[in-house]
């Protein structure tokens, strides 16, 4: 047995424990006056009992599916259960993911805010940064745990069939994210544009004001949507592209230095990661930005450097070695490229954003048109970034590895998995990038904290800008989880291409590379995913539909969520207008069941369109339909999920920085407090859903391809007598 699973699950334990520290030592601090420590234990359990109420209702569907996958799956292809159990570990993983950070985040806004109160931007910084290194460190590990120990199982337990169940288990994770990311975004924007419109537009009170019912279920949102949400967004990545990458290395034949190796560059990352938490800087900041930049830059580096010198202890030739470690810097390299093209789009410090602050001198609809129009533009270089790296990955995977057995489409099938290791290289450095997307609702909630207890000004100017970079580093690690599921989703895409040449090999006994060549056949399998084929153009319209029925039923589920809850607040308002006085109590209790129930209520409809779709599609049209509609949601999902997420940050950036410059309450203030409404269904909860939503379709896919190849064959036959190539 070789060493390296066994460094993977070792690395991964001792992450774990690392992260259990960070939050002991969180949980230590000072956690404030008896109103903050109200405040934080009112966010705790409103996002408790949402998520709780949440993995309930999953759960159901969760069990019928994996009886589905085991019927389908496990018995046709002789499996003990493997794919079923797959699936159900990476749906309970990545429920412990969202649940293990969240748990902390909500208990350390009252401590940073605290933390300011008592020892100034730096001792803030530093009990806001521990907080959401609970959340990175403890997502890294429990994915690289899952992989590596399964890895082991399966492989144990069915030496030639241990590939598909591992895909499974990237497909329970990207199944709950999808719910969690749409269910938690209709939550936190829902109970986000309710508070403000009554609030901020029509009562007239400031953000985060304790006289507004609404505000404890907008600060409950912040954390079910954008630490849970994105926990378990990024977690389901990195299992799907490493386990993506490993069912490719072994459908494509190639040793296990190749297939353990994917396992060792996410190990030296997560090490990598425990010393760049370590670093950041504290003493004398000024610019928090420039600390947590400082803290990703050097995580990065350090990566590239372990994985060079790592990549030897693989027994590979030099060659081989080099261009390995090459190709998952370069995933590593695109991390920051991302992160700064992100920013430059959302950061007020820049053009885009003071262009959109200017349009607040016309109108709030000449604010929403160039909001848009940025959005638009933005996509451009974060899809040239990722054409870029397809294209450098591909070439040195081409030179430099060899795929044998596949004839004159070796080179080109070894391209594809350099393509794969670029992706695994992005997804390693995960756990650094999520520890500064957590510290973003972290001191968001640390500024509502400030606010609701009514701590000094000189707090709240340290916790406002906390509150603006918490927004910076939300939004870029929004355009990292989208450049991800991209890279992820394309790599999956081959894995299913040859997971049905495979299955049809299976089913009619034939040799795979003939199925690839043509040899034993007119056509090849390969052709018959040409864009002339008209299934896989119907397949492809089919899966552009797919993201826009998804996007619109997010952002109309806002809407509704949001005007019950608004209307929830009128009535407070209106039957207890001492609240406004500051002699009653709002009913905070009240709006938080509103957002949890319609939340729920909402997210049922899309998510179960993603699952039934993509199988009617490839059971009732064939396999070809089935590639065309993830090719259509990929092309059209990836551009619409950057527009969405970029457009809504620099909206709410804009009106920051209008902010900044001390014209609240004046009519340019509404219209940048229009824009920031509109922005924030599309950054918080329709955008970033479109990530999980592609690789559902992709792993849903793998995990069903052999049951799909198997209908597809026996029904061509018993209708036509042909087999369907």
């Amino acid at each position: 047995m070789s060493i390296i699973p066994i460094i993977g699950l070792s690395v991964g334990a001792l992450g774990l424990l690392y992260a259990i520290y960070l939050a002991r030592w969180v949980l230590r601090q000072n956690p404030g006056t008896e109103k903050m420590v109200f405040i934080s234990n009112a966010i705790a359990t409103g996002a408790r009992a949402y998520l709780f109420r949440q993995y309930r209702t999953l759960s159901i569907l969760l069990i019928i599916l994996a009886v589905v996958i085991y019927v389908a799956v496990d018995m046709t292809k002789g499996l003990p259960g493997l794919t079923a159990i797959g699936f159900v570990v990476g749906a309970l993983g990545s429920m412990l993911a969202g649940y293990l950070g969240m748990y902390v985040t909500t208990r350390s806004a009252s401590r940073v805010a605290q933390a300011a109160a008592d020892g100034g931007m730096g001792k803030a910084l530093l009990v806001s940064w521990r907080a959401g290194a609970v959340m990175g460190l403890s997502l890294a590990s429990v994915a690289l745990l899952l992989i590596s120990g399964f890895y082991l199982i399966f492989r144990s337990v069915t030496p030639g069939e241990w590939a598909t169940p591992l895909v499974a288990l990237g497909f329970g994770a990207s199944l709950v994210t999808l719910f969690m990311r749409v269910g938690g975004g209709i939550y936190t924007k829902a109970a986000d544009l309710g508070a403000d419109l009554v609030g901020k537009i029509e009562a007239g009170i400031p953000e985060d004001d304790p006289r507004n019912p609404g505000v404890i279920a907008d600060n409950v949102g912040d954390n079910v949507g954008d630490v849970a949400g994105m926990a378990a967004d990024v977690y389901e990545s990195y299992i799907v592209t490493v386990t993506a990458a490993i069912f490719l290395a072994d459908i494509l034949g190639l040793s296990s230095a190749y297939i353990e190796g994917v396992i060792l560059i996410a190990s030296l990352a997560l090490i990598a990661t425990f010393v760049g938490v370590n670093l950041l800087r504290t003493k004398n900041v000024k610019n928090p930005m420039s600390s947590i930049s400082f803290a990703i830059y050097v995580t990065i580096a350090l990566s590239i450097i372990l994985f060079f010198a790592g990549v030897f202890a693989l027994g590979l030739g030099v060659v081989e070695a080099i261009a390995m470690a090459l190709s998952a810097a370069l995933g590593a390299i695109v991390a920051p490229l991302v992160v700064k093209i992100t920013d430059y789009y959302t950061s007020y410090n820049y053009r885009p954003v003071k262009e959109i602050a200017e349009q607040t001198k016309i109108s709030p609809a000449t604010v929403i048109v160039t909001g848009y129009g940025i959005g638009l533009t933005s996509a451009v270089p974060t899809l040239l970034v990722i054409v870029a790296v397809l294209g450098i990955s591909y070439a040195i995977g081409f030179s430099a590895f060899h795929v044998t057995g596949f004839g004159s489409y070796g080179p080109y099938l070894a391209g594809i998995f350099g393509t794969a290791l670029a992706s695994v290289g992005l997804l390693a450095i995960a756990g650094i990038i999520i520890t500064a997307d957590s510290y973003g609702p972290v001191s968001d909630n640390a500024n509502g904290v400030v606010e609701m207890a009514g701590l000094p000004e000189s707090v709240r100017n340290i916790t406002d800008v906390f509150d603006s970079i918490g927004n910076t580093t939300k939004a870029t690690t929004k355009g990292y989880a989208v450049t991800s599921a991209a890279l992820a989703a394309l790599v999956l895409f081959i894995a299913l291409m040859f997971e049905i040449m495979k299955s049809m090999a299976q089913i009619l006994n034939q040799q795979l590379v003939s199925l690839l060549t043509g040899s034993a056949s007119n056509t090849s399998i390969i052709t018959q995913i040409s864009i002339i084929n008209p299934n896989v153009l119907v397949g492809a319209f089919i899966g552009v539909m797919i993201v826009y029925f998804f996007t619109s039923r997010t952002l109309t589920a806002v809407g509704r969520t949001a005007m019950e809850i608004a209307e929830e607040i009128r009535r407070q308002f209106r039957e207890k207008p001492g609240i406004l006085e500051w002699k009653e109590q709002p009913d905070y209790a009240r709006v938080v069941d509103i957002a949890t129930r319609r939340a729920l209520r909402e997210f049922l409809l899309p998510g179960l369109v993603v699952i039934v779709v993509p199988l009617a599609t490839g059971f009732i049209l064939g396999w070809q339909a089935l590639a065309g509609l993830i090719l259509g949601a990929l092309v059209s999902g990836v551009p619409r999920a950057l527009l969405m997420a970029n457009s809504g940050a620099a909206w709410d950036n804009a009106k920051k920085y209008i902010e900044l410059q001390g014209l609240k309450k004046t009519e340019q203030h509404k219209a940048a407090v229009v824009g920031d409404t509109v922005g924030d269904p599309f950054k918080d909860t329709s955008g970033p859903s479109l990530n999980p939503l592609i690789k559902v379709l992709n792993t849903l896919s793998v995990v069903f391809a052999f049951a799909i190849v198997s209908a597809n064959v026996y029904m061509a036959i018993a209708l036509t007598g042909l087999l369907p190539f």
